[in-house]
């Protein structure tokens, strides 16, 4: 890491943690206590976009592969700014709705009531296997993406 790099993870981690875990949050609880209702769509969409980025970074973490990315700090401060700025709408129109439109055509109309009226019954019907399958999978995608990162330090040296 660069001494810019360093500088600018200065500047742009105590922004960006301000933002998300301040400037957010209190704008969503601004949203939920005004008569608007824009306002909520807005923050809800901001907070969907911004977790389901929040899933793929840890991830992407577990994998280690934001290591290999110079300047990652910054681009996810930049991407941040963007979801604030109208992004989140834009991806999540693009990407996310149609991406958990599928997901929910395919669960029955029972446990979607299932779902909204009774949570903790839900997960008791489903929550057990539902870990077991996804802990599989995220061991089969940290044993991939160690694979890829020892061929690419294989390549670089």
């Amino acid at each position: 890491m660069g001494a810019l790099e360093n500088f600018l993870d200065v500047l742009c981690g105590p922004a960006l943690y301000g933002i998300v875990f301040m400037y957010a949050p209190f704008m969503s609880f601004r949203a939920l206590n005004t008569p608007r209702g824009d306002d909520e769509k807005q923050w809800l969409t901001f907070w969907v976009v911004f977790s389901a980025f929040q899933a793929a970074e840890t991830l992407m973490e577990v994998s280690r592969i934001s290591t290999l990315v110079p300047y990652y700090l910054q681009m996810k401060f930049l991407f941040t700014i963007f979801l604030l700025s109208g992004g989140a709408s834009k991806i999540y129109d693009t990407a996310l709705a149609p991406f958990f439109l599928s997901i929910e055509s395919k669960i029955s109309e029972e446990d979607l009531k299932l779902m909204e009226e009774d949570q903790v019954a839900f997960i008791k019907k489903y929550g057990a296997r539902t870990f077991e399958k996804a802990t599989e999978k995220i061991g089969d995608l940290k044993g991939k993406a160690g694979e890829k990162i020892e061929e690419l330090k294989k390549k670089e040296t």
